[in-house]
């Protein structure tokens, strides 16, 4: 959290960093195509243009040639067509196999760097819907019913289980997209997000902001050195029940005692405080979060289409799902191989040059 606003507050001198001398004027291009690894950038699609994207993300690589580097675990995917209704306005539509989310999106150009203003910004916005059936699961009831145990653990899993509904799988996305040419080589987009969920399990925020840090490194005309990374304050945790969560130790089959364990155990006598020590203190296990997506690849043009090849740490594709938290930690070792492939069609009466 405070690297978070240390950073915040340092972006404007970041963006103030004055501009090198050229003799020709740089090109208004910032990034090889609209899209970042995980976000858009700021570049135009285009009054008439329409933009597929088929989005790859599979499975930990860490594993090596036994799972082939991931590939036989299978693959979150999407895809996607954004159509430019003017110069500066486009929307779009994307499907994406994890929970089978679509996701309706738009983005519009506010302002682009010239000799008279050193940024281009975008806003962009999305609306999420998640398709699969989902479920939460409590612990308010846990009672003999009948004295059957078959039935008794019927009802008790029926009253504990809550099922989504479709409005409580929606959430939504705004980010300010900003990035500045600072030569011919290299471009940097760092954009604010936020991200509302309609629900969100117990101790996850339904709102929650981030920052996305992105950049590239032009070698030649058609092949760039790209990075991409989203940094929040706070993370999903793993597991679907934080208290189960919260209650797990550094030694397996053991568990922290609860309140009303503690309570009435100390109340009986069946446990101490030496034992209540020994299992919340000393044998804690904080309730592990997913980690800061971060993703390290290259950009490659070639007739109309561009090839995004990484690696990355998130196998999260849906934009009002980034913030969630990445799936493997890149200190261990764990990551995953991903691919974007962008191709522009021109629906005007005259093809334009891509």
């Amino acid at each position: 959290m405070k690297f978070f606003r240390i950073f915040i507050i340092a972006l404007p001198s970041l963006f103030a960093f004055p501009f090198p001398v050229f003799s020709e004027p740089m090109s208004t291009t910032h990034f090889m195509g609209s899209s970042m690894i995980f976000m858009p950038s700021t570049e135009d699609i285009g009054k008439k243009n329409l933009v597929f994207r088929f989005n790859h993300r599979f499975g930990n690589a860490k594993t090596g040639f036994e799972n082939f580097f991931g590939l036989d675990d299978g693959a979150n995917t999407q895809l996607s067509l954004d159509y430019g209704i003017t110069d500066r306005l486009s929307v779009g539509v994307a499907r994406t196999s994890q929970y089978k989310t679509w996701e309706a999106r738009t983005k519009f150009k506010i302002v682009s760097q010239n000799d008279g203003f050193p940024l281009t910004i975008s806003l962009f916005g999305v609306l999420g819907q998640e398709t699969t059936d989902q479920s939460l699961t409590f612990n308010y009831y846990n009672r003999a019913w009948t004295g059957q145990s078959v039935i008794d653990n019927k009802i008790n899993k029926d009253l504990n289980t809550y099922e989504l509904s479709d409005s409580d799988k929606r959430s939504y996305m705004a980010s300010l997209l900003i990035s500045r040419k600072f030569t011919e080589r290299i471009s940097l987009q760092i954009s604010p997000l936020f991200v509302h969920r309609n629900f969100a399990p117990y101790q996850i925020a339904n709102d929650r902001a981030g920052l996305e840090i992105g950049g590239r490194i032009k070698i030649t005309n058609r092949f760039d050195i790209t990075f991409d990374s989203l940094l929040a304050p706070h993370r999903d945790y793993f597991g679907d029940n934080y208290a189960t969560e919260s209650q797990k130790t550094k030694l397996s089959g053991i568990t922290q005692y609860t309140s009303d364990q503690i309570n009435q155990g100390l109340a009986n006598g069946s446990i101490t405080l030496a034992d209540v020590f020994a299992r919340n203190i000393v044998l804690n296990e904080p309730v592990k979060h997913r980690f800061v997506p971060f993703a390290l690849g290259f950009d490659l043009e070639t007739g109309g289409h561009v090839f995004q090849v990484f690696v990355s740490n998130t196998r999260a594709l849906a934009h009002t799902q980034l913030l969630r938290g990445g799936d493997y930690d890149y200190f261990k070792q764990e990551f995953c191989l991903g691919f974007n492939i962008m191709r522009q069609f021109y629906l005007g009466e005259e093809k334009e040059k891509w």
